[in-house]
């Protein structure tokens, strides 16, 4: 009996655990269904969310790029939230880049962007995505690009604010643009009225509006083309808009954004002082043209010794010293480049390379000494020789020699025994001459035997002398 009555009770409790367990799996589906059926009805599939539509994008005024959407009509209402990206597209390289990194998260349905943050002259894309209770759609995508076309014919432009006071915008014309392309620069101040107050016509296009800007007044020449524009005296910092097209609007315009404090460029500096202290360490001190102090300045010190071993520093303010130990018999040769510290301007432009100054080293007056061991003498040498040859000049200026009257009369007369060998020959011949005349006459006169015989003598007596004065004669010729 005992037995049973434990039987039977175990049957009624099982029983009622079976009709609890029943009610609680009724509970539960009523649950399920009115959730699926109210009005925050989703899924946990994706393809459920609708995705947004009607994306539109307009110019809200000329420094901010606005993107709208709509939710699908119909659709139950839920506490959206969008995801959005703003994609830009080289044409080049078909890089992507994304503005801002990762994403922007709003619940309204549009979202504004500044010009300055995308690249203008190259296709813009841009993503949205929707979320409802942790819900996403799919991606809605929408390309943009300002003004359709070619490339443009505009490459390497760029801006300098020099030392805050002036602006330089210049650019390159690319290597198939149309020759000597008369270039025009319009530009729009974001505190003009017309660009802060948003009155640009919503259905207006950017091509439209190239010609509410403001037109360069004073344009920087290259080979007689305008190939930047000089903006005196800057009173508005914060941002402009710049498009150049051409005048006959035959090529592409090409659109960027300025901010000049983004863009400044100091003057190269001027050092000052460079010493070397007595434990051999380097100071250097400069200044700059910038209207604020040195506290405000980044410096970068770039140290070369004579054996070719270059470091570059960074230093603050003016001022370096250098604490390790350098080395005494070596040459430092110092340059210094500044820019504006990072908490007074964003700009990462550095000057240009100041001047370079030298730090002696002893090396330098070893060498100097050796030069002039060499050098001395040599100019010693030189000098003597020049002395010298302008002394004898002197001499013969001061002093002229005599001349002498043996040779005037021998230039012009000859020399004198030349004369008397010519004189002694024409003696001789004539004795000769004689001599054989009168040797003929003895012998037409002599008529006897005795007389022949006297005759014969005296004729041989006078050729023999005639033999004589020739031999004489040719003596004195060799002589």
């Amino acid at each position: 009996m005992s037995w049973a009555f434990h039987s039977s009770l175990g049957r009624v409790t099982t029983g009622m655990g079976e009709r609890q367990n029943h009610i609680i799996s009724a509970i539960l589906c009523l649950i399920s269904v009115l959730c699926c059926s109210g009005p925050f009805a989703v899924t946990a599939q994706q393809d459920v969310l609708p995705s947004p539509i009607n994306i539109t994008w307009r110019f809200e005024n000329m420094f901010t790029l606005l993107w709208e959407w709509k939710m699908p009509a119909g659709i139950q209402q839920c506490p959206f939230s969008f995801d959005t990206y703003v994609i830009s597209i080289n044409n080049n390289n078909n890089n992507e880049k994304k503005y801002p990194p990762g994403k922007t998260m709003s619940k309204n349905m549009y979202r504004a962007v500044d010009v300055h943050k995308v690249d203008l002259n190259n296709q813009i894309k841009f993503r949205v995505q929707a979320e409802c209770n942790g819900t996403k759609s799919k991606d809605t995508e929408t390309p943009v690009l300002l003004i359709p076309g070619n490339n443009t014919y505009v490459k390497d432009f760029a801006c300098f604010y020099f030392d805050e006071e002036y602006m330089n915008c210049t650019w390159e014309t690319a290597v198939d643009s149309v020759p000597a392309t008369d270039y025009t620069l319009h530009y729009w101040y974001k505190n003009d009225s017309f660009a802060s107050r948003g009155t640009i016509n919503p259905s207006a296009k950017f091509e439209q509006l190239l010609n509410s800007g403001t037109p360069c007044q004073h344009y920087i020449y290259k080979h007689g083309i305008p190939l930047g524009c000089h903006f005196k005296s800057l009173s508005v910092k914060s941002h402009f808009l710049m498009v150049i097209r051409d005048k006959s609007n035959t090529i592409r315009p090409f659109i960027t954004s300025v901010k000049p404090e983004e863009e400044v460029k100091l003057s190269p500096p001027v050092i000052i002082n460079t010493t070397r202290t007595p434990n051999h360490s380097i100071y250097v001190q400069w200044n700059t043209s910038f209207s604020p102090t040195c506290t405000f300045i980044e410096s970068e010190v770039e140290i070369e010794n004579s054996k070719g071993k270059a470091e570059t520093v960074k230093a603050h303010h003016c001022t370096f010293t250098r604490e390790y130990i350098f080395i005494p018999e070596l040459t430092y040769t110092v340059k210094v480049r500044v820019k504006p510290s990072s908490t007074i301007s964003s700009s990462v432009h550095w000057s240009e390379w100041s001047q370079v100054h030298d730090i002696k080293g002893t090396e330098d007056s070893n060498t100097r000494f050796y030069y002039l061991l060499i050098f001395i003498p040599i100019l010693i040498s030189i000098i003597t020789i020049i002395t010298l040859i302008y002394m004898k000049r002197l001499q013969n200026t001061v002093f002229p020699p005599i001349p002498d009257p043996g040779k005037v009369f021998k230039k012009s007369f000859a020399d004198p025994s030349e004369l008397q060998v010519s004189l002694s020959l024409q003696v001789s011949l004539s004795l000769l001459f004689l001599s054989t005349v009168l040797c003929k006459i003895v012998y037409i006169k002599g008529h006897t035997d005795v007389a022949k015989k006297e005759v014969h003598k005296r004729k041989s007596c006078c050729i023999l002398q005639s033999v004589k004065r020739i031999t004489f004669i040719g003596a004195s010729f060799a002589l």
